[in-house]
């Protein structure tokens, strides 16, 4: 009796600390950041009402038990003593139920800030998807890996091949001539073997050399920005599967069967806890009932919303999983497009595609830090909340 008395003390204690600290700990901008606090006012109030019953319960215990006691030293029992008897089993029972109830009404409050927890998910992945379509990556990237696109390398490739021409026939296929490597090599060979004089072959080659410099160099690191773009872009579409997935079977319970995508276009979402409160009341209702069929019944209903918290749980820790690799991936291609030996020497001859892509790494990664990684999802806390934990 003392160990039960002395754990629900300490929950009273630390319930309410955690609820502040978290709520204190955050800024007061964020979406999320209110959602969590009207999630911790509200399941303050559940473990209010259920201390205040306990406390209730306890102090009639208390006198039940002095009645019990004194029974003991009684030598003869008194109607009084059989009725504090009877009054303890009551109570016990009392004590049963109110500790079910207030684990049923977490849960159906943590159940229903999960609902919207997911909807914000949703639109952080939609957003998501929205920047990596907006980029300009790839155009960047093929335009800046192969000398070819650029008007200043093909102005001075044509006149070094048409010089060529003057001493061999040679000409390269066309094969070849989209490959940067290729065309880089042609050019220099066309160069030093091509007819004219020393000094204006110099010069043109002078003209094209950071051009070829900046695309023989950078052309393997810039494909590997491209690719892992590529790859994180069909990551975020792979997370966006997953939360049409989750939102499918976390509204499943309730009988609601509308896709998470046409859900949000047709705006529905009224609908959803509309199914959600029938589905509380329901379950409220086989809670009430006191036979042991429909207290099963009554677990099953809850098992269903707990299940469902575990699910979004599970996938809040994909998304950040993501989120964290995908600012890591835009540090290192910021790495990569900084590293460029020559970009002081040859700074007035890049294109300016190069600065674009700086830039657009460079939102990308500030993205990555403020819109898409939330804090508040990160750590324990938010599971903290979302199971009811208080410690």
């Amino acid at each position: 009796m003392k160990t039960w008395r002395m754990a629900r003390y300490c929950l009273a204690v630390a319930w309410p600390l955690l609820l502040t600290t978290f709520v204190a700990a955050t800024p007061a901008d964020s979406t999320l950041v209110l959602m969590c606090r009207e999630m911790s006012i509200e399941l303050n109030d559940v473990h209010a009402e259920y201390r205040m019953q306990c406390v209730q319960l306890d102090a009639r215990m208390t006198a039940v038990d002095r009645l019990i006691n004194e029974a003991g030293r009684s030598p003869q029992l008194e109607e009084k003593h059989l009725r504090a008897l009877f009054e303890k089993i009551q109570l016990m029972e009392e004590r049963r139920l109110a500790g079910e109830n207030y684990q049923a009404n977490l849960t159906k409050t943590r159940f229903r800030k999960g609902l919207e927890l997911t909807k914000l998910l949703y639109e952080k992945i939609l957003a998501l998807d929205h920047h990596f379509t907006s980029l300009q990556t790839y155009q960047n990237v093929m335009l800046l890996s192969n000398p070819n696109t650029f008007p200043e390398f093909q102005k001075t490739k044509a006149l070094l091949e048409d010089r060529m021409k003057k001493r061999t026939m040679l000409k390269m296929p066309g094969l070849l001539e989209s490959n940067p490597f290729m065309s880089a090599a042609f050019s220099l060979v066309a160069s030093i073997v091509g007819d004219g004089e020393p000094a204006a072959k110099e010069k043109e080659l002078e003209n094209i050399a950071c051009i070829l410099d900046f695309t023989v160099r950078m052309n393997n690191d810039l494909s590997l920005i491209y690719y892992e773009t590529e790859y994180l872009k069909e990551g975020n579409r792979s997370l966006k599967e997953d939360c049409k997935s989750l939102f499918t079977d976390y509204v499943k319970p309730l009988g609601y069967f509308t896709g998470l995508e046409t859900c949000r276009k047709q705006d529905d979402w009224e609908t959803v806890y509309g199914k959600l409160d029938e589905y509380v009341l329901k379950m409220d209702g086989v809670m009430a009932k006191p036979d042991e069929l429909s207290r099963r019944e009554a677990y099953k209903y809850q098992a269903d919303l707990e299940f469902s918290v575990d699910r979004l749980i599970d996938f809040i820790n994909k998304y950040a999983a993501f989120i964290s690799q995908g600012e890591k991936y835009y540090q290192k291609f910021q790495v990569i497009v900084s590293s460029y030996a020559n970009e002081e020497v040859c700074s007035s001859r890049l294109p300016k595609q190069f600065g674009d892509l700086k830039r657009d790494i460079g939102f990308s990664i500030e993205k990555f830090n403020e819109s898409y990684n939330i804090a508040e999802i990160k750590g324990s806390k938010m599971k903290d909340l979302l199971y009811g934990y208080s410690n």
